[in-house]
């Protein structure tokens, strides 16, 4: 029993003087890919987080002062894309671009273009980078128009970082010429005007017929002929003489 005692104390007093186990050495991550694109890291994340973060505001300069950085920052990446595809156009071999976009980009072909566009409009000084606009689409109708529309709507005050895509779309069609009516438009206008005359008649007629007895198809004259002969002075009827009797 003695001898049980005792061992059952030593490996007790083993087990206390044991060294905790060596910790594992740690082995620096490397980035996962997926195809060409690196997942971002838990820094990356967190960076990402803090940028789209909303600050808390409560006046109006504040928000004011919030929304105005993230207009500027919103005009300034889409700049930057620009800039970017215009510099790989120049350096990547030839069709290595239009693989690119095609491929590697979450945009298509025609904003792509609209980038570049915008951004070679600002680096030629053609539009001022103080009145871009913040959206891409925006800035793009101002960039298209011609010397003389730019102009003209600088005269009218749109060239400016508020100025709506509606605005500019509405000011470019109202410098258009009025198009040439073809045959075939005429033709159309006359149909269209034809059926809407029709439609009308056909209101009068069930009114006569069902307010007043009279149907203007069949219906005889005291002359003897089909249809009915209205001979109505003409008068005029101003507002004061409804409530006549």
């Amino acid at each position: 029993m003695a001898n049980v005692k005792s061992f059952m104390k030593k490996v007790a007093e083993q087990g206390k003087a044991a060294p905790p186990p060596a910790a594992k050495p740690e082995v620096a991550s490397t980035p996962v890919r997926s195809g060409t694109a690196v997942a971002p890291s838990k820094a990356d994340r967190r960076a990402s987080d803090i940028s789209d973060a909303i600050v808390p505001c409560h006046t109006r300069q504040e928000f004011a002062q919030e929304i105005r950085y993230h207009w500027n920052r919103s005009r300034k990446e889409f700049l930057s894309i620009g800039r970017y595809l215009n510099r790989a156009k120049e350096i990547l071999p030839h069709g290595d671009f239009e693989a690119m976009i095609e491929s590697d980009m979450p945009f298509s072909v025609e904003t792509a273009f609209r980038f570049r566009a915008v951004a070679e409009a600002v680096d030629t000084g053609r539009l001022s980078l103080e009145v871009l606009p913040g959206a891409e689409s925006v800035a793009y109708q101002i960039v298209t128009m011609t010397p003389d529309e730019l102009e003209r709507a600088k005269a009218q005050g749109l060239i400016r970082p508020d100025v709506t895509r509606r605005q500019l779309i509405d000011f470019k069609r109202s410098l258009r010429p009025p198009k040439d009516v073809t045959p075939n438009d005429r033709r159309r206008q006359l149909m269209a005007e034809y059926a809407r005359l029709r439609a009308r008649m056909a209101e009068v007629r069930d009114e006569l017929r069902r307010d007043h007895g009279i149907d203007p198809e069949h219906d005889h004259g005291r002359s003897g002929r089909t249809g009915v002969t209205i001979d109505v002075e003409a008068e005029d009827i101003g507002p004061e003489a409804d409530g006549e009797a």
